[in-house]
């Protein structure tokens, strides 16, 4: 039986899901099963067409705006039963009932509690046998990869909320409107991702994959 593996991304302008391609041939070419999944806003976040847990390898992928993944991509995440965040109110639920009610913290129905620690009983996750990885694209505008950072060790944390321990992150910068501009931390990237990054990204992925051994 040839091995299963998911790319879940968004995209908004194409660069992420250049890396997301070049991910699905490495797969292809080590002959395994590589279903790919671009995530938008017309994405039932809650009942995605797919299921984690038929996968032996996952990776999730987002674009970076103002410091942040993809809500969407965090939603797809984060309301998985799989995670131990199930049955919380996504980032959007959370900071429009706290701007409603600054002095309430919102929390997880009874019924929701329930079921978070019938998967979690002794409160703690431990990910893994399965195994996974994290990709982002960046303008990296003011401090180049140390902008990328913390949306990447974001999506690492919610990952291993899914149990897949995290292999890795990969980032590159991608194109950020149509300015060619020297003083930028990265200069000119309207034509990033370069073939040479997505070639690095095909490495990385190859690099991971054998030391999981799968």
């Amino acid at each position: 039986m040839s091995k299963k593996s998911l790319i879940a991304y968004s995209s908004w302008t194409g660069n992420t899901e250049k890396v997301a391609l070049r991910f699905k041939k490495v797969f292809e070419a080590r002959g395994w099963e590589c279903d790919v999944f671009k995530i938008d806003r017309k994405t039932d976040a809650a009942n995605p067409p797919f299921n984690f847990e038929n996968y032996d390898f996952v990776c999730i992928g987002s674009p970076i705006m103002l410091g942040l993944p993809d809500l969407k991509i965090l939603e797809l995440l984060t309301k998985s039963p799989l995670s131990g965040h199930y049955g919380q109110p996504s980032i959007e639920e959370f900071v429009d009932l706290m701007r409603k009610n600054p002095k309430t913290l919102p929390h997880p129905s009874p019924e929701k509690i329930k079921e978070m620690e019938k998967k979690h009983p002794d409160g703690k996750i431990v990910p893994g046998p399965k195994s996974g990885v994290v990709f982002v694209t960046y303008g990296g505008i003011h401090l180049g990869p140390k902008e990328a950072a913390p949306s990447l060790s974001f999506l690492e944390n919610e990952l291993e909320h899914l149990r897949f321990k995290c292999a890795g992150s990969f980032g590159c910068p991608g194109k950020h409107g149509n300015r060619a501009t020297p003083e930028w931390w990265h200069g000119d990237i309207r034509n990033r991702p370069s073939e040479r990054d997505l070639l690095r990204a095909e490495l990385f992925l190859e690099e991971k994959l054998d030391e999981c051994r799968i």
